[in-house]
């Protein structure tokens, strides 16, 4: 339990700097020339490389005959998250695409009830003016 405290720890320890290189990647430091941040850049990226394979060594080598093969146990458990996570994050990308057609669909319902009460509206009017014009001509036409 001890080690795979440790263990645990270092992947955590893993995964930020590798947010860390990504963020980096995404919004570089100003001040600092491109060679430069390409050459932190690999380092750091050799230096994960390195660690990962130290800790491989060490659960494959390193670790208690009587607790079996730890490192592909541990691969196999690692894909098969990776695997639900994966698929839940197309859930839910999914889910947004839904969510987001349905607000589309909802808003051309909308525009199209605007445009239908708009027109309804222009003819309601044009009607009113086209009887209001009738009645006006026959007023002059029983006046005269």
């Amino acid at each position: 339990m001890e080690i795979s405290s440790y263990i645990g720890q270092f992947f955590d320890a893993h995964e930020q700097v590798k947010a860390a290189a990504a963020e980096q990647k995404k919004n570089p430091p100003k001040g600092k020339s491109l060679k430069a941040q390409a050459l932190d850049n690999i380092f750091k990226e050799m230096e994960l490389e390195r660690e990962a394979v130290e800790l491989r060594e060490l659960l494959i080598y390193g670790v208690d005959p009587a607790l079996g093969a730890v490192w592909s146990r541990f691969q196999d458990e690692f894909e098969r998250l990776q695997a639900k996570q994966e698929k839940e994050r197309l859930e839910q990308e999914a889910k947004d695409r839904v969510a987001q057609w349905q607000r589309r669909k909802m808003l051309n319902q909308l525009q199209d009830r605007a445009l239908i009460i708009g027109v309804v509206m222009i003819v309601t009017l044009y009607l009113h003016l086209l009887f209001q014009a009738i009645r006006q001509m026959t007023i002059t036409r029983w006046d005269s």
